[in-house]
């Protein structure tokens, strides 16, 4: 048989802290399901003889009427904040792909849209220069960049 001694699991023998929304989320399933349990024995002991059923199916809908109200209630506010949650991780996600966006990555979108656009039978909205049309322009540009550039090996006094 083997042994697992000395083996440690890789996960903390702590449970990581829950966030306020996931108690939120939990509370109101286990307020439903609990809900769920209290009809159904409502229900159950509507089937006895001596039950007066028209109190029971009453206090069944005071119940459903109470637990309508608190999923409501709890669901308009949950909406509100995840929507404002939504608007806050939306902006972050943003800044993330714009730090990691190359510039000119606009071009090639560009390009993609006047494919579309021709396949559609849509005339063009921009003109796109192939890159073999500026290639030596940009060589000679970035020729020059290097010149003005300091060298390397020379020290200014």
């Amino acid at each position: 048989m083997a042994s697992f001694e000395g083996i440690r699991s890789p996960f903390s023998a702590q449970p990581p802290e829950r966030s306020p929304k996931l108690r939120i989320y939990e509370s109101l399933f286990l307020l439903n399901q609990e809900v769920d349990h209290v009809v159904a024995l409502l229900r159950g002991m509507s089937k006895f003889r001596f039950a007066d059923k028209q109190s029971v199916q009453s206090a069944v809908a005071e119940i459903e009427e109470v637990r309508c109200d608190m999923n409501a209630g709890i669901a308009e506010h949950l909406a509100d904040s995840e929507r404002h949650d939504e608007g806050r991780f939306w902006k972050q996600r943003r800044a993330y792909e714009k730090k990691w966006r190359d510039p000119d990555d606009v071009y090639l979108s560009v390009e993609e849209r006047e494919e579309e656009r021709k396949k559609q039978g849509l005339p063009p909205r921009v003109g796109i220069v192939p890159h073999s049309a500026v290639a030596a322009e940009e060589e000679r540009w970035e020729a020059q960049q290097e010149r003005k550039k300091p060298h390397a090996g020379k020290r200014r006094k």
